[in-house]
């Protein structure tokens, strides 16, 4: 049997291909290809053995994929550095993290990933003193080393429960989703699972079926990681005629392909000291054993022994952030080319407040005139007709500046007055649905309006998946009171979406109303971070406030309401105001 090449050296292909996302990534000025080079330079690092440099990497990534929200590469991300954590707490935080964006995003590929992650943490006796355990994720090993964490009061041990539930999931996903890769890869857990735990000869079968599965698709780095954990299985049932036969064979595969990978040469060692340990060959066993251990003290130097390549990744690193601060100070002065786009911004939010004014003074002459003769219903019809041509005007004008513009600060406040233009349309809606009928409506039911108002925010943003808890007493107002109250909830549940929801594994917004007397109450809750310091928690000053709260400010006036703003656990509004 052949001996084993030096393990520990970069592969070059690897290595290229991450340059040239890289350079994609300068070129094109695309944060996102920036994400993916820093990613594929971590498994680079990590493939090698070199797991101190590949963290670094991994984690440039994560500064720029985090900002961005919830995407597969952050679920990745997640799951990947969970395995690289040093102790059990930040392991398990990274896992959970992976497991709730995966969710988020609706991907079974990603929630494949975050089962597989959690299955690995819950198979792991983290009592022990020297613990390491190697997981494989899309074709890629990656190491679990706690052995430096030191003192590790109070830890867990294995969860088979656990363990078996989550790699039961992984194993129905793969086949749902038809990925080879990951039937080859569920199929392998599900049976080291069932021998290491079990001792289950079930095991074999599932060994068998992942590489039928690998030799029909010559994954040839598959194949033999299979042979060798059916060597295993085989060499601690004594079986050594089918131990050599399954050894000889991934042997032969691995002279034939180019395949230079530490964890693969460690496993043919550990089976060779085996292999021979079990038919008395205590000589070689002794040999392999000698190089198994060799390999290892040669990963733990590579660990921290490896300064001169990780200072020279580290300058170039450097370089890169460099380049980025440059092409970022070069956008900075093209800003003020951005101010003219401002102004008009600016001069479109003063039109919507004219378009405010215009709607109040229809709704007015629509009550007053709904009992006057079948003309001048017409004339009020044809009044809202134009309420909702010069709602949808502006909107149209917000659209077009909206795609005219570069800068995000503008885009924003232009995305915002579309929504409070929304918020008018809806409320419009809701009072004339009945004209068309003659029932001159000139009321609003307020449950039902808030309800629909938020649920088009939510969806505007993205956050169709969030379900408020609704707890709202019945009761109906004039378009006078509608209005204001209408864009007040806009600017609460937006606010809601922009500051509170992005960063929190788990959201959540609530609504609630309640009449007492001629007072009605209302109550908007989120668990967000809370408002910021300088914001006056009573409402009372309006300076510094962002125009969406002064906004709300001035329309709790029109009720002459008071409202009040408190930051526990959350941002939390409250208002009241005469009906």
């Amino acid at each position: 049997m052949a001996q084993q090449p030096a393990p520990l050296k970069l592969q070059t292909d690897k290595l290229l291909y991450a340059d040239s996302v890289y350079q994609e990534a300068i070129t094109e000025k695309d944060s996102l290809k920036l994400a993916e080079a820093y990613f594929l330079y971590g498994k680079t690092y990590n493939s090698a053995g070199d797991y101190l440099m590949s963290q670094q990497w991994f984690l440039h990534s994560l500064a720029i994929l985090e900002p961005r929200g919830d995407s597969y590469a952050l679920s990745r991300l997640y799951s990947v550095l969970s395995y690289l954590q040093e102790n059990y707490q930040e392991t398990l935080h990274y896992a959970f993290l992976s497991l709730a964006v995966s969710r988020r995003i609706k991907s079974d590929k990603a929630l494949m990933r975050a089962y597989l992650t959690l299955a690995h943490i819950y198979q792991t006796d983290w009592s022990g003193k020297n613990q390491h355990v190697y997981g494989i994720l899309s074709s890629n090993v990656y190491r679990m080393d706690w052995s430096k964490a030191g003192k590790k009061p109070n830890l867990p041990k294995p969860r088979a429960d656990s363990a078996l539930y989550y790699i039961k999931k992984v194993y129905e996903l793969s086949y749902k989703l038809n990925d080879h890769v990951a039937m080859i890869e569920s199929n392998i857990h599900l049976g080291r699972f069932l021998w290491n735990t079990y001792q289950n000869p079930r095991a074999l079968d599932y060994l068998q079926k992942g590489l039928a599965i690998a030799t029909a698709d010559t994954e040839e780095r598959m194949q033999i990681r299979l042979m060798l954990y059916m060597t295993s299985v085989h060499i601690a049932r004594r079986q050594p005629t089918q131990a050599a036969r399954l050894l000889t064979e991934a042997q032969q595969l691995l002279d034939r392909s180019d395949i230079n990978d530490y964890f693969i040469n460690a496993q043919f060692e550990g089976a060779y000291t085996d292999y021979y340990s079990l038919i008395g060959d205590w000589k070689r066993a002794f040999e392999h054993g000698q190089k198994l251990h060799t390999m290892e003290i040669n990963n733990y130097i590579a660990d921290h022994d490896g300064a001169v390549t990780r200072l020279s990744m580290e300058y170039k690193s450097e370089q890169k952030e460099a380049k980025l601060r440059a092409q970022k100070n070069e956008l900075e002065l093209r800003s003020e080319t951005l101010r003219a786009q401002q102004r008009l911004t600016w001069a479109i939010s003063a039109l919507l407040g004219v378009t405010v004014a215009m709607a109040i003074v229809f709704f007015r002459l629509y009550r007053k005139n709904r009992r006057m003769s079948e003309r001048n219903v017409e004339l009020v019809r044809e009044q809202n007709h134009r309420v909702k041509n010069n709602l949808q005007v502006i909107s149209s004008l917000l659209n077009l500046q909206f795609n005219q513009l570069t800068d995000e600060n503008a885009k924003r406040m232009v995305e915002e007055s579309q929504m409070r233009v929304q918020a008018m349309s809806i409320l419009h809606q809701r009072l004339y649905a009945g004209d068309e009928q003659g029932d001159q409506q000139v009321v609003v039911d307020t449950s039902e309006f808030i309800i629909e108002l938020v649920e088009e925010v939510l969806k505007a943003y993205g956050y169709s998946a969030i379900h408020p808890i609704y707890d709202l007493d019945p009761l109906e107002l004039s378009a006078d009171e509608a209005l204001p109250l209408g864009l007040i909830i806009n600017e609460l549940t937006t606010n809601a979406c922009k500051y509170a929801f992005a960063d929190h594994p788990y959201p959540a917004f609530s609504i609630s109303s309640r009449r007492n007397g001629n007072k009605f109450t209302l109550s908007v809750t989120d668990n967000g971070p809370g408002l910021p310091s300088h914001v006056s928690m009573d409402g009372s000053s309006n300076q510094r406030l962002t125009f969406g709260l002064r906004l709300i400010l001035m329309e709790v006036q029109q009720l002459q309401g008071t409202c009040e703003f408190e930051s526990k656990g959350g941002t939390h509004f409250s208002m009241e105001f005469k009906v």
